[in-house]
């Protein structure tokens, strides 16, 4: 079926919304058992997106800091935006799309932290499909998940790269089915990411891979946020998450086996090889875009992500990101990590 850009974020958002009905954060959380409570929403599960949370977890950085980190494991990040923003939870990580769509609807979120300084999101198709570059995706079968950054960037992706909605078709699928139905032949592409890379390369399938951010698409992505009530009533509580999620993800980039131990520790079914393999793609996003710090995104990379949404119209006006990010809950410069 073919669908528009405007139909892709509503469908993004409604899927959300029905994943949120008669139920509250999913799955099962890890609490790190004292000091000040924080339910913690992450988009997705213990793997290598959230392993810098998992070794600041599992090494006892929240508790040491004061903070009793209760952990919950997500599904994508309209689903984890729409939790933090409806009360559900007290901070979260999601892409900033998701966040700045939120905000821009009347949710009360400030962004306090950035993981990601762009998307890992990329299109792949097999070498052997015969297609060598993004026009080549003309009149092909895309697959993609609903509710989270994938559906969101992805009409930013068409639009920026010379393609409209009424170019491609779109066959909606779950994440997890994306690589069978791509190597079974079912679509011709998929929107996927580092770990579908992964995926497919242990699956010993040839893959051409088109990074969003090499194609034009490069809004801020994966932030730390949370409700500017929460924020100010527990100011120390946000920054000292923060901070040991920081030096979580820091720990991370210094030592990847650490890391993968950890999120063995959290999530015992995860593969090691696969979260390995996995790291060794994402730690590099951390520091792109000329970042000067772990974690923080300068105002220019805020400014860009501005133009890049309302340009797409993933926003129907521009963010007023000096009140949608606040550095105020950031570690001082000197104890932030360098990217250089």
């Amino acid at each position: 079926m073919r669908r528009s850009i405007p139909a892709l974020v509503t469908a993004a958002l409604a899927a959300g919304a029905l994943m949120l009905s008669g139920c509250s954060a999913p799955a099962a959380s890890d609490s790190a058992g004292t000091g000040t409570p924080v339910r913690f929403q992450m988009n997705f599960s213990w793997s290598a997106s959230t392993a810098g949370f998992a070794v600041a977890q599992a090494d006892g950085l929240y508790k040491d800091a004061g903070v009793d980190a209760k952990i919950e494991q997500g599904t994508g990040s309209g689903t984890a935006v729409q939790l933090v923003a409806s009360g559900q939870a007290d901070m979260g990580v999601a892409d900033a799309v998701a966040i700045s769509q939120q905000i821009e609807q009347g949710a009360p979120l400030v962004i306090v932290a950035t993981d990601n300084q762009v998307t890992n999101i990329a299109i792949q198709a097999l070498e052997e499909s015969g297609i060598k570059s993004v026009q080549d995706l003309k009149g092909k079968t895309i697959g993609l998940s609903q509710g989270g950054a994938h559906a969101f960037l992805f009409p930013l992706f068409l639009q920026l790269n010379g393609l409209s909605e009424n170019d491609v078709t779109i066959s909606t699928l779950p994440f997890a089915s994306l690589p069978a139905a791509l190597l079974q032949k079912n679509i011709d592409a998929m929107v996927g990411g580092h770990d579908t890379v992964v995926s497919l390369e242990q699956q010993n399938a040839k893959v051409q891979n088109f990074w969003f951010k090499d194609y034009g698409v490069s809004p801020v992505a994966h932030s730390i946020f949370t409700t500017k009530s929460f924020a100010e009533s527990h100011p120390d509580a946000v920054k000292k998450f923060v901070a040991a999620s920081l030096k979580g993800w820091s720990s991370t980039i210094d030592d990847p086996e650490r890391a993968v131990t950890a999120v063995k520790q959290l999530q015992p079914d995860s593969r090691d090889n696969v979260v390995r393999d996995e790291l060794k793609l994402l730690l590099p996003l951390m520091c792109e875009a000329n970042a000067k710090f772990l974690g923080r995104a300068e105002p220019d990379r805020w400014e860009h992500t501005n133009d890049q949404l309302t340009r797409s119209k993933l926003l129907k006006a521009p963010l007023d990101f000096s009140k949608a990010v606040s550095y105020d809950y950031l570690p001082p410069e000197s104890e932030l990590r360098s990217c250089k």
